[in-house]
């Protein structure tokens, strides 16, 4: 076996876990409104059980709704109301050959406020907006505290009940373990704070509690983040002398994460450019101390950085997330042999935009993610018939997906790209730096089409005569977009280059270094073609319209807030806000200000950046052949990754399940 340490069994107390690769809990917004598991829920957690991870952890369950849920589908155990739905997922998951766990958790100061009737979050200590005073989470009372002691005992009491053998405590990310652990959050000066031993009163209380109802036999785990990465805040060297305690009130084992949702969410949730594996030197330092069993979140994307960990003694078993959501089989792959079939997840946050939007998990990659109940349409075209033939027009990521999703089912695809190469918008994504792991996705992509059947014609565009000579019953017409015509003076002199192209590679960087170059446009292609033109030895101005905090703000949250702030501090990267480019000059621009105010600005290039839109040049050929056709990805609407990816897989879809759906509009 290629991965023998990461495949190898583990006992937990008195549980044995078959292999090393654990489900993280997951914020999917797929429970019910009133707590309970869904068929939703339990098709998504199943799907991942049958990918062969050896312990899935369901997702935070609140064990105390009176004080606010974390979101308004958050799963609650506060009763026998729900336990059937529990006995019936654990058995759904055990059939599999996986450990089911279920997390425990308390949101404090985090709850959302839709779940709390105009109430205000309950902390350790009260909370007050920096800026304004304003009160934003209350104190606990003392009574209080003793009541969701109780109540954390309560819900591990019922899962028991529900068959659960592992429990995990959410102590982490400045919920509300962590809140009463951390001196930044934690001001009382009573038995539940004021020094750190107190500090410690309310995990070591609720460990003990639950670790009573689990008995020596089941499992308890307790999450921590390793440091809260913010002044006054939880260090790692506060850690490494918390966790003994932590084992000495019961914890059987340690699950390291790091980061706090107020003030290093970034540090909870990597953006695309954190390196892998940066979090397990604390894990390390955390398993030394606490001398027992440690999960650790890398991250990690790979299984040979997961064995190589564990083989080494720095963790005992790897935790994943939104590799999971991405490929399922992310273990059963790597057990196998096939790890280089593994769908690899590029850290692009599409699915926290979602979390965040308070819509249904998804995975920008994997379009059945959260939708694993919806009927895939098997329609079965007959051989060398009409109906059998479809062609995909664009090589991008919606071209590709649809491509891979039509010849799974059987059709005959020719898929057209009129660059030499396979990639499309993902080419102009990952040319940034920092945003490489993209490639990662276009290399899946590339390698799954030439396992493939499909018909690959690169650096061409069907014409009318072949396009009548294939006949298919359809086309998916995957162009991309273009960029928006500009009507300044001098738009087409030899120094303008576009952005777009620029990323692409499509430009060859022969222009003068030593004169400065000018991005025109502060959405996200033009910061990242300032940020690609440092890298390249340019000295960047960077000209908006808009204001300087308002760069990017089409970009994904975390990843906006890191590049914005790169750009603030790069010596090489001057911001103009507020400015308009008004011409253009053999040897630079003319700019004027928000009074009007005019000057020339000298320049060796100019990229515009100024928006693009969606592609139609292939719509009047397929008219006139007669083909029907539908428009996916940035054809339709320009959109990040996912977007395309998922429209093009419902197209594909309902191109299976009626194949007449495909329109000539």
């Amino acid at each position: 076996m290629e991965f023998p340490k990461l495949f190898s069994p583990i006992q937990l107390a008195g549980i044995t876990v078959p292999n090393r690769v654990v489900m993280a809990a997951m914020s999917s917004a797929l429970g019910g409104e009133d707590g309970s598991i869904t068929p939703e829920l339990a098709a998504f957690l199943e799907t991942r059980a049958a990918g062969g991870v050896g312990l899935i952890t369901v997702e935070f369950t609140c064990v105390d709704s009176r004080f606010g849920r974390a979101e308004v589908r958050q799963l609650t155990l506060e009763s026998e109301r729900h336990l059937d739905g529990h006995r019936r997922l654990v058995e759904r998951l055990r059939s599999h050959g996986c450990v089911p766990c279920l997390q425990l958790h308390m949101s404090g100061r985090f709850a959302e406020r839709l779940t709390l009737d105009e109430r205000l979050p309950a902390a350790p200590s009260e909370h007050r907006e920096a800026r304004t005073g304003k009160l934003v989470a209350r104190a606990l009372t003392t009574r209080e505290i003793y009541d969701i002691v109780a109540h954390y005992a309560r819900a591990a009491r019922l899962a028991v009940k529900a068959g659960y053998e592992v429990l995990e405590i959410h102590g982490a990310h400045g919920y509300l373990p962590m809140a009463f652990l951390s001196p930044r959050s934690n001001t009382r000066d009573d038995e539940w704070g004021g020094d750190f031993e107190r500090r410690l009163a309310f995990p070591k209380a609720i460990l003990s509690a639950v670790k009573r109802e689990l008995g020596a036999d089941r499992a308890l785990v307790y999450r921590l983040s390793s440091s809260e990465f913010v002044p006054q805040g939880l260090t790692i060297e506060h850690c490494e002398s918390i966790v003994p305690a932590l084992v000495q009130a019961g914890a059987d084992a340690l699950h390291v994460t790091s980061g706090t949702m107020h003030g290093s969410f970034e540090k909870m949730v990597d953006s695309m450019d954190e390196p892998e594996g940066w979090r397990l030197p604390h894990a390390a330092r955390l398993r030394a101390a606490a001398n027992v069993p440690v999960i650790a979140i890398g991250p990690t994307r790979w299984p040979a950085v997961a064995e190589q960990a564990i083989a080494e003694g720095i963790v005992d078993m790897i935790a994943l997330g939104r590799p999971l959501l991405t490929d399922p089989e992310w273990a059963r792959k790597a057990a196998q042999g096939r790890a280089n079939t593994i769908r690899p997840c590029t850290n692009c946050n599409w699915c926290m935009e979602r979390v965040r939007a308070h819509e249904p998990i998804g995975c920008a990659e994997n379009p059945r993610t959260g939708r694993e109940l919806q009927t895939v349409p098997l329609f079965k075209p007959r051989k060398g018939s009409q109906a059998s033939r479809v062609l995909v027009i664009g090589g991008g990521p919606a071209g590709m997906s649809a491509a891979l999703r039509l010849d799974r089912a059987g059709y005959e695809v020719t898929l057209y790209e009129r660059r030499e190469a396979l990639g499309g918008g993902l080419i102009a994504s990952a040319a940034p730096p920092g945003k490489d792991r993209l490639l990662w996705y276009r290399d899946y992509l590339v390698a799954a089409i030439a396992r493939s059947g499909i018909n690959v014609r690169l650096g061409t565009v069907p014409d009318v005569d072949e396009l009548r000579r294939l006949t298919p019953q359809a086309a998916l017409v995957a162009t991309g977009a273009s960029d928006r015509a500009m009507p300044v003076e001098g738009i087409h002199k030899d120094i303008v280059r576009s952005a777009h192209a620029l990323l692409m590679g499509d430009v060859p960087m022969a222009f003068d270094k030593q004169r400065t170059a000018i991005v025109y446009g502060g959405g996200e292609t033009g910061c990242e073609t300032a940020e690609m033109l440092v890298a390249e030895g340019f000295r960047v101005t960077l000209v908006t319209r808009s204001a300087a905090t308002d760069l990017a703000r089409g970009a994904e949250l975390m990843y906006r807030r890191a590049l914005r702030a790169r750009l603030v501090a790069n010596p090489y990267v001057t911001i103009l806000e507020h400015t308009h480019l008004t011409s253009i000059a053999d040897d630079g621009v003319m700019l004027a200000d928000a009074a009007g105010e005019m000057r020339f600005m000298p320049a060796g290039l100019v990229a515009m950046a100024q928006g693009r839109q969606p592609l139609h040049d292939m719509a009047a050929l397929l008219r006139v052949a007669g083909i029907p056709y539908v428009f996916v990805g940035d054809a339709v609407r320009i959109g990040r990754i996912g977007d395309a990816v998922r429209q093009a897989f419902d197209a594909a879809s309902a191109l299976l399940g009626s194949p007449s759906q495909a329109s000539s509009t």
